[in-house]
């Protein structure tokens, strides 16, 4: 792949992704702070990120991919309307490249769906990258490196497909109605509790007008369901789309599994 892609990780648990986060946070720290994380550090990564899946009801990450390689990721989640971002890190071979910026930007449109504030620790040699993007620095002290930033309507994401990583009550009744205008029931678990690929389309008013999901790592395509007063053929051209990109990278790592 001639071009980074830069795609959800539904899943956090499989094989490798956690391994790869620290990974990247290693060699990213140790370029603008000059520490390596010790053997000690990355057990602690590890349980910290496991900790962190297991009790989050909502958790999102996306990866930024160079063919297979994970080069940079942002993970967060999202708990009584406020999102935190808890790690945003690039590989420094691939910094400056607008890649954290986009990364950010990902985790800010799939925020909206569940909360009204974005939440994040900054490094201090990240506060400028952060500070430009409209985070504030709380006023717990004049030094602070607590940012945060308000999630309003003009920051929601419109005319575009976006991921599902947790089915909150409002897609779960909208999702419910659409599929219900097939004739068909629609089951949120498939999302919440067995972290299976969910994309919903946003209109130009941000409303959900069409839902689509499936097993990436199963023989079934993706299902696609569209509000009957929308464009069918596009909207679901565009779940095709975004679905192809995410098997694109998942049949590269398969691909290479089988090499080793």
């Amino acid at each position: 792949m001639d071009e980074i892609s830069l795609l959800p990780i539904f899943d956090q648990s499989k094989r490798g992704i956690w391994e790869s986060f620290l990974r990247i946070r290693d060699e990213a720290t140790y370029s603008v702070c000059g520490y390596s994380m010790s053997s000690d550090d990355y057990d602690n990564g590890m349980k910290e990120y496991t900790y962190m899946w297991k009790s989050r009801s909502f958790n999102f990450a996306f990866g930024a991919y160079d063919d297979c390689k994970m080069v940079g990721f942002i993970q967060g989640d999202c708990v009584n309307n406020m999102a935190s971002i808890r790690c945003l890190y690039v590989l420094p071979d691939y910094m400056n490249r607008k890649i954290g910026s986009k990364l950010l930007r990902m985790a800010e449109r799939v925020s909206t769906f569940g909360a009204k504030t974005l939440d994040l620790i900054s490094l201090p040699s990240a506060q400028k990258f952060y500070e430009r993007y409209d985070y504030v620095s709380l006023p717990i002290m004049r030094t602070s490196n607590h940012y945060r930033k308000s999630i309003t309507k003009s920051a929601r994401a419109t005319s575009t497909v976006l991921p599902v990583f947790k089915v909150t009550k409002d897609i779960n009744k909208i999702s419910k109605d659409i599929l219900g205008l097939r004739g068909q029931n629609f089951d949120s678990s498939i999302v919440n509790v067995k972290h299976l690929p969910m994309f919903v389309y946003v209109d130009a008013f941000s409303d959900i007008q069409g839902v689509a999901f499936s097993n990436i790592d199963g023989e079934n395509n993706l299902q696609k369901y569209v509000n009957i007063h929308q464009p069918e053929k596009y909207i679901t051209s565009r779940f095709d789309k975004e679905y192809e990109k995410l098997k694109s990278i998942v049949d590269v790592m398969k691909l290479h599994e089988k090499v080793r």
